[in-house]
């Protein structure tokens, strides 16, 4: 996540409060919000990642003794956008958060990383909101909402190294399911 500066403290502590709270249980479980990664070589690329980032853990970091490969929600706070947290995927319960000075330098952060598959900008300010989506090299860009839980009528795919070009879902879906087929007929 990168927050900008002046609401980065606030935004961090709150968040920070929030991953306490998750609950890691049983998967099977209804409370349950963080499971276990697949496997063990996962947990430990995750912990590898958190490690190599840079930064500071503020929350987690660790793996939890716990039958099933369960690391503690993590939240670290980046110094710069480099490293693995900062430009990789990374399949597990870790985010990290990274202070831009401005709306603009947030872009260029975020356009600096190899995916595009969605982003995401929260604000106040509509007007803010769009002028940001012209400029963040994402296939989906969601004002005020998560970057999870795409509606199935949006066409959905990435940009850069997230996508090979074509959307699914939506209208788009016709075109990337189907192929056209042109037959003349002469009398």
């Amino acid at each position: 996540m990168i927050v900008e500066d002046a609401v980065y403290a606030d935004f961090r502590d709150r968040l920070a409060e929030d991953i306490t709270q998750l609950q890691v249980v049983d998967p099977a479980a209804e409370a349950t919000l963080v499971g276990p990664v697949i496997d063990s070589g996962a947990r430990a690329a995750a912990l590898e990642a958190v490690g190599a980032s840079g930064g500071r853990v503020i929350v987690g970091g660790s793996a939890l003794d716990a039958p099933g490969y369960y690391l503690a929600p993590t939240l670290v706070e980046l110094d710069t956008p480099s490293g693995p947290l900062a430009s990789e995927e990374v399949f597990a319960p870790v985010a990290a958060v990274l202070r831009a000075d401005s709306p603009e330098q947030a872009v260029a952060i975020a356009n600096g990383v190899r995916f595009g598959l969605v982003a995401a900008v929260f604000t106040t300010d509509l007007g803010r909101a769009l002028r940001l989506t012209e400029d963040l090299d994402a296939g989906m860009i969601r004002v005020n909402a998560p970057t999870s839980g795409v509606d199935f009528y949006a066409p959905f795919g990435g940009a850069k190294e997230s996508s090979y070009g074509p959307r699914e879902q939506g209208l788009a879906a016709r075109s990337f399911y189907t192929e056209s087929r042109t037959v003349l007929i002469t009398p």
